[in-house]
C-alpha cells in the first residue's frame, strides 16, 4: 500500500515564531492561532500529527522543532509496523498506548538478535578483524615543570629543575615547590602540570611522549625534552604494564556488541522502508530555515 507522508512545514514554523510577524490585530491573532492548534503538520499512513504534538515534543525533549517532528513521525511508523506484524488490531486502542507499541515492538527486535544468537565463526572473525583494540597498551604517568621560552637559559633552568628533583629524598616536593610559585621572580613563564596514565598513542606532542616511554626506570629524565610549548623537566612517576587480551576474555564484550549493532541495523531498516513506502516530502525551502536556528529551547523539568 502506498501512502503519502506531506510535511506543511509553514504552521510549524508559525506555531515557534521562526522568521515570522505577528498580525497586530487581535481578531485575526486569535484566527491564525486556532489554525495553528488545528493544522496538520504531517500525515503518516492516514495518522495526521498536530502542531500542538510537536510542541509538546519540543518542550518535553528540548529539542529543535525539526528533531521532535522527526521522532514522532518515526515513532508513528514504528507503531504502524508494529500493528502491521500483529501487536494490536485496533488502531484506536494503539494510539492510546503508542508508546508501549513501541517498546514492545523493540523488545522483540531484541529478543530477536540476542549476544546468544552470534555465531562462533562471528565471534572469532570480529576478534581478528579488530585485535590491535583489545590490546591494552602500556600506560605511564608523570609529572613536569614547563619552561615556557625556547632559549638556552630556559633550557638550563629545565635542567636544573631535573638536578634538584634527582638530589631531593622525594621529587614530588619539587613539584610542590614550582607549583606553589618557587619560580615566580624569573623573568620566564613556568608551568607545573601533572598528566594521568597515557599510552604511546595519546595525542600529545610526540617529543615529550618518546623521551617519556624511552625511560628505563622511575623518576627525572636525563634531560630537558624540547617541544612546541619549550622546555620540559618531566619525572616519571607510575608504569602501568601492558596486557594481551585473549578471545575468551572478550568473547561476552563481541557478543554484545554484535547483537546490538545488528538490532540497530534491523530498526533502520525497518524505518527507511516505511519512510520509502510512505515518499516523504520535505519543503526544503523552509527546511534550511529551520535548520538555521542555532538555539534549542530548554528542556523542561
Amino acid at each position: 500500500m502506498r501512502r503519502d507522508f506531506i510535511v506543511t512545514w509553514a504552521c510549524l514554523l508559525w506555531g515557534f515564531g521562526v522568521g515570522c510577524e505577528r498580525p497586530t490585530n487581535e481578531a485575526l491573532s486569535a484566527k491564525v492561532q486556532t489554525a495553528v492548534v488545528t493544522e496538520v503538520v504531517a500525515t503518516v499512513g492516514g495518522h495526521a500529527i498536530g502542531a500542538p504534538d510537536v510542541r509538546e515534543r519540543v518542550t518535553l525533549d528540548g529539542v529543535s522543532a525539526k528533531d521532535a517532528l522527526g521522532a514522532l513521525v518515526e515513532e508513528e511508523l514504528l507503531i504502524q509496523e508494529a500493528q502491521r506484524t500483529g501487536l494490536s488490531e485496533d488502531p484506536e486502542a494503539m494510539r492510546a498506548v503508542d508508546r508501549m507499541i513501541v517498546r514492545a515492538f523493540l523488545r522483540d527486535l531484541e529478543r530477536e538478535n540476542t549476544p546468544e544468537g552470534i555465531s562462533n565463526q562471528q565471534v572469532r572473525a570480529d576478534f581478528e578483524r579488530h585485535r590491535e583494540q583489545f590490546q591494552l597498551l602500556e600506560r605511564r604517568a608523570s609529572w613536569h615543570v614547563l619552561v615556557k621560552a625556547d632559549t638556552v637559559k630556559a633550557r638550563e633552568l629545565a635542567a636544573g629543575i631535573l638536578d634538584e628533583a634527582r638530589q631531593a629524598d622525594d621529587p614530588r616536593e619539587v613539584f610542590e615547590r614550582y607549583a606553589e610559585g618557587a619560580a615566580d621572580d624569573l623573568d620566564v613563564p613556568v608551568v607545573v602540570e601533572e598528566l594521568p596514565p597515557i599510552s604511546i598513542k595519546a595525542d600529545i606532542e610526540k617529543p615529550y611522549k618518546d623521551k617519556l616511554f624511552a625511560a628505563k626506570t622511575l623518576g627525572p629524565l636525563t634531560e630537558p625534552v624540547r617541544t612546541s610549548y619549550g622546555w620540559h623537566a618531566i619525572v616519571l612517576t607510575e608504569i602501568q604494564p601492558g596486557a594481551v587480551r585473549t578471545l575468551g576474555d572478550v568473547e561476552d564484550e563481541i557478543r554484545d556488541r554484535l547483537s546490538r549493532k545488528r538490532r540497530f541495523e534491523k530498526l533502520v531498516e525497518v524505518v527507511k522502508r516505511l519512510e520509502a513506502e510512505d515518499r516523504v516530502v520535505y519543503n526544503q525551502a523552509v527546511v534550511e530555515r529551520l535548520m538555521s536556528v542555532r538555539e534549542l529551547p530548554k528542556r523542561a523539568e
